[in-house]
């Protein structure tokens, strides 16, 4: 009998050897193309890493399961909005559902590039290697365990700046479908605003200590004066470059005095950095939206008027501030490239795009090469 258990273990035992040696047992490179792009097995792996943390969030976890419970994360009940349309099912369910949007997305961007003749500038190829370095660096060790290597990283990254540059190949002034000039200056003057003004900060942040209410009162006093002393050096119809000058004197003037208030300093040489001249863009200007819908910025400005000085509380500051017509400043063309008011515009309509021309390519992915790269086995931790 162990003469027969000693033959059969050696002739499991070469069996596995000439396995080894003669089968292919490595798992798949790529898991297929959406359209013409490759989907490599290590772009499925970061899409599927970088959208499990939105997944674990839509899951329905038992008491003491945590996000980093890979298993009852899969195995849980998730429902949320993906895209447009409202999902339920599995936590794997629904990261499956996310990666497979994601790719959809990369294969547009990548589709759509190349059928506008798109190219990278060299300052977009060197942002590119240095995002990629900054968030292999901190994240190399977790990338490499689940799977993904800086090469992948990278073209994931590009393809982010691909997507940036597709903006002005379809919307831009020299794109396939330019925004129109009054377009442009109209959204500008109606959901954007331009600022400026003096900031006064509430918080000592040497310290971290918030002004108590009496400080609060005091400097409130100062940031009014501030605001009176800026209507006489600066009044409606005072060229930029006075505004500018106007700010900084009043600046180096009041600042000092609040900063004294909070029990701290600023020398009034520097001061001047507490000014502001700047188009704030809809999503800016939305984060300002308290929990009974006002907004500090849009009711303060819309209340006081346009190019009318006045005070703005912002919780953690306050403004002497005035709204200004930003065209008075600069034409539409230079604000959009400064502030990248294209991406305010048309931003949400492109991804949607992109997600629909995607879902529209042909899919050949080999769902046995994507069975092998299974969700139960990311690592959260290394």
């Amino acid at each position: 009998m162990k003469t027969k258990l000693l033959s059969l273990w050696l002739a499991l035992a070469l069996a596995a050897a000439l396995c080894l040696t003669g089968c292919n047992v490595s798992t798949p490179q790529s898991v297929g193309t959406i359209g013409d792009v490759e989907i490599g097995a290590g772009l499925y792996l970061l899409a599927q890493y970088n959208n499990y943390s939105t997944a674990a969030g839509a899951a329905t976890l038992a008491t003491g399961e945590t996000a980093n419970d890979v298993k009852a994360v899969l195995k849980a009940p998730a429902s949320g909005t993906i895209g447009d349309e409202e999902f339920s099912g599995t936590g794997e369910e629904y990261l499956a559902r996310l990666v497979a949007r994601d790719l959809d997305y990369y294969a547009a961007v990548e589709t759509a590039f190349a059928a506008l003749g798109g190219t990278l500038s060299e300052t977009e190829l060197a942002a590119v290697q240095e995002n990629t370095d900054s968030l292999w660096e901190s994240n190399g060790e977790l990338y490499a365990a689940n799977g993904i290597g800086k090469e992948t990283l990278k073209a994931y990254v590009t393809n982010n700046y691909k997507a940036q540059a597709l903006l002005d190949l379809y919307y831009g002034p020299d794109g396939t479908e330019p925004v129109d000039t009054a377009e442009l200056e109209s959204f500008i003057r109606d959901e954007c605003l331009y600022v400026q003004g003096v900031q006064f900060p509430l918080i000592d942040y040497s310290t971290y200590a918030f002004a108590d209410d009496e400080q609060t009162d005091e400097i409130s006093a100062v940031v009014e004066e501030c605001a009176a002393a800026l209507s006489e050096s600066a009044p409606a119809g005072t060229v930029p470059e006075l505004v500018d000058a106007a700010m900084q004197t009043a600046a180096a003037e009041y600042v000092p005095q609040a900063m004294e208030i909070l029990g701290s300093s600023e020398d009034a040489s520097t001061a001047a950095l507490y000014t502001v001249s700047s188009l704030l863009l809809p999503d800016e200007i939305d984060s300002y939206t308290l929990s009974d819908e006002s907004n500090a910025l849009r009711d303060a400005f819309t209340a006081a008027g346009t190019d009318v000085w006045t005070t703005v509380d912002m919780t953690s500051m306050l403004l002497a501030a005035r709204c200004t017509d930003p065209l008075a400043i600069t034409d539409a063309a230079a604000l959009s490239e400064q502030y990248n008011v294209l991406q305010a515009m048309c931003g949400d309509a492109l991804d949607a795009r992109l997600y629909a021309d995607g879902a529209a390519l042909p899919h050949a992915l080999d769902q046995s090469a994507v069975n092998t790269y299974k969700a139960a086995n990311i690592k959260r931790t290394v």
